[in-house]
């Protein structure tokens, strides 16, 4: 078993949204943000492209909202509040896995297990944890 890939991509933690469009008309809605994320990863990831399964740790760090209380805030840092509100953590995966393809992963269809957490933080950042399992 190889070592674990850490992963840290700074900014609010990005949804994956269906390409717009139709047939020749068809886009990524998302395409600037995916540029954003892939240049971070390689930037911090120069080695071989993954072809093995692979087990995925996301851990996704969402702004607290401004209009939390002092006391809310606490609460939301310390862990006593877990954020519910959109956007939802499975859609978040699905764009941080698609980021991964052709920069860590030859394709995500690789990934057979892992975690994924979301949190309140006041340093919004999206961790990825990626281990090889061979």
């Amino acid at each position: 078993m190889q070592g674990a890939i850490r992963l840290i991509i700074d900014g609010d933690p990005v949804p994956w949204k269906a390409h717009g469009g139709y047939g020749r008309r068809s886009f990524n809605p998302r395409w600037k943000e995916k540029e954003y994320f892939q240049h971070k990863i390689e930037e911090q990831y120069d080695g071989p492209l993954i072809s093995s399964a692979v087990s995925l740790d996301t851990i996704f760090y969402v702004s607290i909202p401004k209009s939390a209380s002092k006391k809310k805030r606490e609460l939301m840092l310390s862990g006593g509040i877990r954020p519910t509100k959109r956007p939802d953590a499975t859609n978040m995966r699905k764009f941080t896995e698609d980021c991964l393809n052709g920069t860590v992963l030859e394709d995500d269809s690789q990934v057979v297990n892992g975690c994924l957490q979301k949190w309140y933080s006041e340093t919004p950042r999206t961790e990825i944890i990626v281990v090889a399992l061979v």
